[in-house]
């Protein structure tokens, strides 16, 4: 028995009460964590057997059981078994919801209601093929989480109501019980406390993910091949990818990016050699050279498949490092067993010719398709996606570029950030990727984005107009913005020219690039504690009982500030609800007019203008034109930063976490906003922020008032009298 006395509670109790926890064996081997006479977690068996369909309760004769709390709220659970499956089933009395362990949303949901499958890549499915981030990490709404410490492969199983169990093919297992840091109850929660404190816990003990630099935010734009589709004079790749940096030069639309998906270089599906075809990239460096003078990074695809006759390939063959006897789809060759260890540095030396030239991240594909035994997918991915992130760590230091992966497992979060797979174009597609977003966020892997337009496409105009735009706007209120164009699907080209696309996409995709000051510095915070940008809604209010907050995989909160609801269906209209505890009421964040009481549902109505976007009461929300990229149209260009405020007399205090700097190298600044009703002030406290071209701007019943960093230097960051908007 282990036993220790925290201020801590679940939602449900007092908070800040004296509470003497204990973790017990019950009489049929299963444990329990209590709170005097109240159980918090049931983990009500402890399995074991000879195959993952007969296991049972393990008894004393055949497994080991080691327990005992390692911090205040987390508890590690050790078994050791004579068997080869091993694995825990946890109960629960009310009607909990389960989050985590897969990235898809199966059954468009955020939740993992009916939900039995592997701990493996999500193959063909509805809305999303191939949307493949997992951990071996779930929470329950009864206000705890549970991290299986592997990466064996394993099956998770939520069918039964108010029941999870996961089974490993392991003969030894180590898993933590994560119980909330801090008291809260239903009507007062803590930012340390509740789940957000499961994540931050989970992640201390996983991995979390590395600050990007800026340009790894987008806009980026990117074709799936860049050999075809060519318009003018153009006759190559490099020449095609020159007139997109062009087209996006002329119309001002804000990019940081671009990559070349396969194919770009000789051999059999354009990979294996580690090279770019001459044919269509005549000077590689040089063209990599240009683009960065230009404002953009430029990444290449890359995966461990051997296609048949490369270098690669042959290497590998003649060496015995492939996998043998499987028949990956499309016949395309297995991959290489990087367990071993010369296959492993092989594949890390010919990786190292695209940083030598200037290559400045990997798009990283395949891994869940059969070139991989289905056993040993986790094991793999993670160590190709180690192996990749150390040749760009070699050549560019950490945070000097940007990885993302369709597929990725738990540690590897430290190594890649995540685009959701090969998406639907249609709203199916957009539907499921919102809700692939929120579920990424509730296993921590909080860096992602989606194929803005769907990346599986039927049909000369696939996706619509209106997709394509809704789309755009989700993404612009995503972490990434990443828009692939190409294959006659390029908005200044036919058949997109003469409709309203590439009005959308100038308008969202500069819109993202204005709010990169924000999103930066919540992806500094995700990397301090493993929370995510794109919130589930209960993360935010996790006092608020009302099924649409903790099932909503429609609408999300955007850090602590925006309330966000893609319309995601036909038409203008979507319902939104306004969850309490967060913010008393929400503002109509665009045209700032409208105001909705919280714990209230509205119809509201966005045209191809707009997306459903609120801000809460006292918010602060940097903004503003930090970083270059490609905007060389600005004549002695200066980095300008707008801090927007929305002061509340209801809300007393108000803090922003503002990062400024490139990278994980800068200065975290603690803004705050103060008010006084009685008195009528209101005050903002830069933390000791100075900046260039900083501007303050109030957002006031009066209207907008903008003060320059000068004036508020002069006159002092106090506002008197003013009614607020709220």
């Amino acid at each position: 028995m282990g036993k220790l006395s925290a201020l801590l509670s679940l939602s449900a109790f007092t908070p800040f009460a004296l509470c003497n926890y204990e973790i017990v064996r019950t009489p049929s081997n299963g444990l329990r964590i209590l709170d005097g006479n109240t159980t918090l977690v049931d983990n009500a068996a402890i399995l074991a057997g000879g195959q993952n369909t007969t296991v049972s309760p393990i008894d004393n004769s055949t497994s080991s059981l080691a327990y005992n709390f390692i911090t205040p709220s987390v508890a590690k659970i050790t078994i050791n078994s004579s068997y080869a499956f091993i694995g825990a089933k946890f109960s629960s009395a009310s009607n909990a919801h389960f989050f985590g362990v897969w990235e898809y949303p199966f059954n468009n949901r955020i939740d993992n209601r009916n939900v039995s499958f592997d701990l493996k890549g999500v193959g063909n499915n509805v809305g999303i093929n191939w949307a493949n981030a997992r951990a071996p990490f779930f929470m329950s709404s009864d206000g705890y989480g549970v991290y299986t410490d592997t990466l064996k492969m394993g099956s998770y199983d939520f069918a039964t109501p108010n029941e999870a169990q996961f089974i490993f093919n392991s003969s030894s297992l180590v898993y933590y019980i994560i119980l909330p840091k801090e008291s809260q109850t239903l009507t007062q929660a803590s930012t340390e406390g509740g789940l957000k404190s499961v994540i931050e816990q989970y992640t201390a003990l996983s991995a979390r993910s590395e600050m990007p630099p800026t340009s790894g935010f987008g806009p980026t734009y990117w074709s799936d091949d860049f050999t075809r589709d060519f318009h003018g004079d153009v006759s190559n790749a490099a020449e095609n990818i020159q007139d997109v940096v062009n087209h996006l030069y002329y119309n001002r639309i804000r990019a940081t990016s671009t990559f070349a998906d396969r194919p770009y270089g000789t051999g059999n599906q354009s990979w294996g050699n580690f090279d770019f075809n001459p044919v269509q990239y005549p000077d590689p460096e040089g063209f990599i050279g240009n683009l960065t003078d230009y404002g953009f990074d430029f990444q290449v695809w890359i995966a461990n498949r051997a296609q048949i006759g490369t270098k690669l390939y042959n290497d590998s063959l003649e060496n015995g490092w492939l996998f043998p006897d499987f028949h990956p789809l499309g016949g395309l060759g297995e991959a290489l067993d990087l367990n071993i260890p010369e296959a492993y540095r092989y594949f890390e030396e010919q990786l190292a010719y695209f940083p030598r030239i200037g290559v400045r991240g990997y798009k990283i594909d395949r891994g869940e398709e059969g070139e991989v035994p289905v056993y040993a997918q986790n094991e793999q991915m993670s160590l190709f996606t180690a192996l990749a992130y150390q040749t760009m760590v070699s050549k560019f230091g950490k945070s000097g570029f940007y990885t993302f992966a369709r597929s990725a497992v738990d540690r590897s979060r430290a190594h890649t950030h995540i685009w959701n797979g090969d998406s639907h174009a249609d709203f199916t597609g957009l539907a499921y990727s919102v809700a692939s977003g929120i579920r990424a966020g509730l296993i921590s892997f909080g860096l992602w984005g989606s194929d803005t337009g769907g990346y599986t496409r039927a049909g000369e105009l696939s996706p619509s107009p209106l997709t394509w735009g809704r789309w755009m706007w989700f993404s612009a209120l995503s972490p990434v913005y990443e828009l692939m164009l190409g294959t006659n699907h390029t908005p200044w080209y036919p058949p997109y020219d003469n409709t309203s696309t590439l009005d959308v996409m100038k308008q969202t995709a500069n819109l993202h690039a204005d709010l990169t000051p924000f999103i930066k510095s919540y992806a500094y915070q995700s990397s301090k504690t493993g929370l995510p940008i794109m919130r589930a809604l209960f993360l935010e209010a996790p006092a608020d009982t009302n099924s649409v907050v903790w099932e909503s995989g429609d609408s999300y909160f955007f850090g602590e500030e925006f309330l966000v609801a893609p319309i995601v269906t036909e038409g203008n209209v979507r319902s939104v609800y306004f969850p309490t505890g967060p913010s008393a009421k929400y503002l109509e964040y665009f045209e700032k007019k409208t105001i909705y009481d919280a714990g209230t549902t509205a119809n509201v109505t966005a045209d191809l203008t707009s997306m459903p976007v609120f801000v809460k009461q006292g918010a602060i929300v940097p903004r503003g034109d930090i970083f270059q990229g490609n905007a060389k149209w600005i004549e002695d260009w200066t980095p300008k930063l707008r801090m927007e405020l929305f002061p509340s007399y209801d809300v007393p205090v108000s803090t922003f976490k503002y990062y400024d700097g490139e990278g994980s190298e800068g200065t975290e600044y603690l803004i705050t906003l103060t008010t006084d009703k009685a008195k009528q002030i209101i005050q903002l406290d830069l933390g000791g922020l100075k900046t260039e071209g900083l501007e303050i701007v109030w957002y006031l019943r009066s209207g907008s008032r903008i003060m320059t960093e000068k004036q508020a230097l002069e006159q002092g960051l106090v506002v008197n009298g003013a009614e607020t908007l709220f």
